[in-house]
């Protein structure tokens, strides 16, 4: 796992390409620019394993799709667990729901906990993760607010963490930790945001994974599922 995530990588671009290099005859042969497909670096048609830049994984509880007035859900591999710990992370940390005295329909956290909830997250040769969270509530889009300012602060939605993120490996580096507190522009400031892996490593293609928050002053699983590399 070290030698796959430690290669040397010259970063030419931080999402996308990067320019990586073939050792050959005693000096090395410069790409220039490289696709990433799955993480590994190819160019006309010759990959080169070693040159990995990044790692994107997702996974939701459901997916809207709108065709017209339609929104179809299709199910994803994400299960809620603590329906508590869950709305006190779409009220905290995203700041989405409960934000006015009496909420109610789609500004009420029990309609927005029925909805939708995508997790992704990626990691690149500096092995700073990148969070993102995107919400959707159950009942109605028509208070889906971005950026709003109400009791819990602003709302972030999505909300993406990249800032003090951090990778380490856990049980017995059998598996691996994503951590990040939440937005300080919101009640989710200094509350802290676990994705936990037990078992596996970047580049497989699917990944059993945990979702901590904290409720009532403890970190709680409020969600399982299994990550699917992009």
């Amino acid at each position: 796992m070290k030698k796959l995530l430690f290669s040397t990588i010259a970063l030419v671009s931080a999402v996308w390409f990067v320019g990586c290099s073939k050792g050959g005859g005693g000096s090395d042969t410069v790409i220039p620019t490289c696709t990433y497909v799955n993480g590994v670096c190819s160019n006309g048609g010759i990959t080169y394993p070693g040159a990995t830049t990044q790692y994107r994984y997702y996974d939701y509880k459901y997916y809207f799709d709108s065709t017209g007035m339609s929104y179809p859900q299709y199910a994803g591999g994400m299960t809620i667990v603590n329906s508590g710990a869950y709305q006190a992370f779409l009220r905290e940390a995203m700041a989405v729901c409960d934000n006015a005295s009496y909420s109610y329909g789609s500004s009420s956290c029990s309609t927005w906990a029925q909805g939708s909830l995508q997790v992704q997250f990626t990691v690149d040769a500096s092995m700073v993760p990148q969070i993102y969270f995107a919400a959707v509530p159950g009942a109605s889009w028509g208070s889906f607010n971005f950026g709003w300012y109400g009791s819990n602060g602003v709302t972030m939605n999505p909300l993406t963490l990249n800032t003090g993120t951090t990778f380490s490996l856990i049980n017995n580096s059998q598996g691996f930790e994503i951590r990040s507190q939440g937005s300080s522009l919101n009640a989710g400031g200094l509350k802290l945001i676990q994705i936990q892996v037990n078992q596996g490593t970047l580049g497989q293609n699917n990944l059993s994974y945990k979702l901590f928050y904290p409720y009532n002053g403890v970190a709680t699983l409020f969600a399982t599922g299994t990550f699917k590399l992009f």
